[in-house]
């Protein structure tokens, strides 16, 4: 195992190494793509936690891809910053983790996805080069986005090192409601209400439970009157409803990450058609666990999902171009269709990690170049 403390060292141990390599922050989303070469060499990331340039006046902030999303939350605190970004487990997975992961919540919905937010980045080539590209200030048109790559890239592009953050006022008041509502499409449809004006919700999260209950989430954040004057008017909306304070999403976003022993998928539809589809995520929800979905970015998450015929959902969500992922569980066809690009990212493999040392076969970037 290696645990660099340095971008150098990383760099020096990468390109020094034979073998594949794997490497690993808190080890929260291991679940996720293939499974790792079982003689992989441990690149363990945590010790890349420095805080290397932190303005506050400014509004942004670089740190090691070692520190925990929950970690740069607490530094933010106390100049009333944050980062508004909810991945699943954010209080114990690492920044670089959780972008080579890709992984985003329902805050999405209002601040979008970790990319947005992200103005730069310093990563390491399979061959040890040491890479950087956009930078630490907010206007920076020099050059192309190229780390932007490496965010879902499953560490298989090149490990990243260290991040510079563009961050935001941290809201003068959080609220949430609970809406239990009778079937999906009651949820999805009160979805859309709180979208229209006055209403400006920072997330929305219909969450369905092994007992078939829905619940329709919703949060808003900002200043306090017109956090307080939004969730008063949506309590008009329905009839049945809960205070349902921040902290309670925890639950939700911070439950462990997947399971090897059981079928996990991610569903991503375009947000035009996911009306059209509610009946069949309908469906599927006495086939799975829970079901998680996002209404207005049509992602859904399908948690213990065995049951589920995974190609014939593909199938049924083609006019829609809609796809699936097993995001874990052992499943012969895991990525589905290639993606459009995909050769590109391919040839970008080849180049920054010729001998294949970066997490081989594990996510669908690599699978045809390890």
């Amino acid at each position: 195992m290696y645990r660099p403390s340095t971008i150098q060292e990383l760099a020096n141990q990468i390109r020094d190494h034979r073998g594949p390599l794997l490497p690993l922050g808190s080890g929260s989303h291991q679940v996720l793509g293939n499974p790792a070469v079982v003689d992989s060499t441990i690149i363990d990331t945590t010790k890349l936690s420095v805080v290397s340039d932190y303005i506050p006046s400014d509004l942004t902030i670089t740190v090691g891809a070692g520190i925990t999303l929950g970690a740069l939350q607490e530094l933010l605190k106390p100049n009333n910053q944050w980062l508004p970004w909810d991945a699943p487990q954010h209080h114990s997975a690492t920044i670089g983790g959780l972008l080579a992961a890709g992984l985003s919540g329902p805050l999405r919905h209002s601040a979008g996805t970790p990319r947005d937010w992200v103005l730069g980045m310093h990563t390491v080539s399979g061959d040890g080069r040491i890479l950087k590209s956009g930078g630490k200030v907010v206007k920076n048109v020099a050059g192309y986005d190229v780390h932007k790559l490496h965010i879902g890239a499953l560490g298989t592009l090149g490990v990243i090192a260290e991040v510079s953050f563009k961050i935001a006022p941290l809201p003068n008041a959080d609220q949430s409601l609970a809406f239990v509502c009778r079937d999906l499409l009651h949820a999805y449809t009160l979805a859309y209400q709180l979208r229209e004006r006055p209403f400006n919700p920072a997330a929305l999260l219909i969450h369905a439970d092994t007992n078939r209950v829905v619940t329709l989430l919703a949060r808003w954040t900002g200043v306090a009157a017109m956090v307080a004057r939004q969730v008063a008017h949506a309590r008009q909306q329905a009839a049945t409803y809960d205070d349902y304070e921040t902290r309670a999403w925890e639950p939700l976003l911070n439950a462990p990450f997947g399971n090897s022993q059981h079928t996990q998928l991610r569903i991503g539809i375009p947000p035009q058609h996911v009306a059209a589809v509610i009946p069949l995520l309908q469906s599927l929800i006495g086939e799975a666990g829970a079901l998680h979905l996002l209404p207005t970015v049509g992602l859904v998450r399908l948690l213990d999902a065995t049951a589920v015929d995974v190609v014939a959902l593909r199938a049924k969500l083609l006019p829609y171009t809609g796809y699936v992922v097993v995001e874990s569980g052992n499943h012969p066809n895991r990525w589905g269709p290639a993606p459009e690009g995909f050769a590109i990212m391919e040839q970008l493999k080849r180049s920054w990690d010729p001998d294949h040392k970066l997490n081989p076969g594990r996510s669908f970037i690599a699978r045809l170049t390890s």
